[in-house]
């Protein structure tokens, strides 16, 4: 269905780039109550100019909701998406995932607070949608939500305690309260992680897998023992302090995993390099790795 057919029917969602995973959760919980919401990356068509279709969507929308961010409020696209809007006389509705000083066109407006409680914040943007739409407000059913393995929990503190230090451990325990995977998990830390490059190392890695469960301490073995393999435990250990400069604290416990399925060093490392989500970083790894 084109962009054409679909805008004036829509909202349009105003966020920036560096909040997408949250920004494309709110979309899809909002699609699946009833609301039609048009977001770039969903809606845009590979032939369309990227800039034209969204310049068209925001002239055709119904509205915005706009993810309010320290990133949003910065953003030049952002604040152009929210002025024509205004302009344009249609309703701006703000949708606060971080703490930050509004823009002074949206001061005046009502705010949605996502900061503590998502889902009581999707309920309020539905209603208030709604609302505006003259549509009858419905309650959204909370979906239950199980509790993230104890070993995802520590993996990502692991991950994310070079980045912000020792107050990795709240923080991960803080958002594993809102998250409902681990994916999701990912994304509400990022939002606390300031330089975009480490932010955008960090999100990658939530697709990596999760190491397989460790042996309580006494019971845990040396890397060269637990690892079945006919590779010299000084390869290994120099394996893993060669790939904790790109994927952090976890890397024995990864060069452990991907040891057990190589039959050759030469193997370990293109499977090694394998997690490495940078192509530099990739090259310069089996670089050093003294594999071509």
């Amino acid at each position: 269905m084109s962009a054409e057919k679909t805008c004036a029917e829509c909202y349009f969602l105003s966020y920036s780039r560096s909040d997408e995973q949250i920004a494309l959760r709110l979309a899809n919980d909002l699609r699946g109550a009833g609301i039609s919401v048009w977001v770039d990356q969903l809606d845009i068509r590979p032939s369309e100019h990227w800039d034209r279709a969204i310049e068209r969507a925001v002239r055709d929308c119904r509205g915005l909701v706009v993810v309010v961010s320290p990133r949003s409020v910065a953003s030049d696209n952002v604040a152009d998406e929210i002025s024509f809007a205004i302009d344009s006389g249609k309703s701006v509705l703000p949708v606060m995932i971080e703490r930050c000083a509004l823009p002074l066109r949206l001061t005046r407006m009502q705010v949605i607070d996502a900061t503590g409680n998502y889902d009581g914040a999707l309920q309020k943007c539905l209603d208030e949608l709604k609302r505006r739409d003259g549509s009858p407000v419905t309650t959204v059913p909370e979906a239950p939500r199980q509790a993230l393995d104890a070993s995802e929990l520590t993996l990502a503190k692991e991950r994310l305690a070079p980045i912000v230090g020792p107050i990795a451990g709240p923080m991960v325990a803080k958002a594993a309260e809102k998250a409902a995977s681990v994916k999701e998990l990912y994304g509400l830390l990022a939002l606390r992680i300031d330089s975009g490059p480490e932010r955008e190392r960090f999100l990658k890695l939530a697709s990596a897998t999760a190491p397989e469960p460790q042996p309580s301490p006494k019971a845990r073995a040396p890397l060269a023992e637990a690892a079945a393999t006919k590779i010299p435990a000084a390869e290994l250990d120099s394996m893993a302090r060669l790939m904790t400069r790109y994927i952090g604290p976890i890397a024995s416990i990864v060069v452990r995993r991907e040891s057990r399925s190589s039959a050759s060093l030469e193997e370990l490392c293109r499977q090694l390099a394998a997690l490495i989500a940078d192509k530099d970083d990739r090259a310069e790894f089996l670089r050093k790795a003294g594999t071509r």
